[in-house]
């Protein structure tokens, strides 16, 4: 048995294990992206997470200044 090999358990990191939550877009179950705000109506805002395909649909052009 030597040191130099760490042990397996040590090496996973916990922090990067996909979260599954509700998104408040579709509604499905699927793995998070992020966090955000949408506004439905005027003045009616709704927070919560958003899976990666809905957040990579509806994100918006990237503008690029020189």
């Amino acid at each position: 048995m030597s040191w130099a090999k760490g042990h397996s358990s040590l090496a996973e990191n916990p922090f990067n294990k996909p979260i599954i939550d509700r998104c408040i877009n579709c509604g499905d179950q699927e793995e998070v992206h992020t966090k955000i705000t949408m506004e439905f109506g005027e003045g009616n805002y709704n927070s919560g997470p958003i899976c990666k395909k809905c957040y990579s649909i509806h994100r918006g052009p990237r503008i690029v200044n020189f």
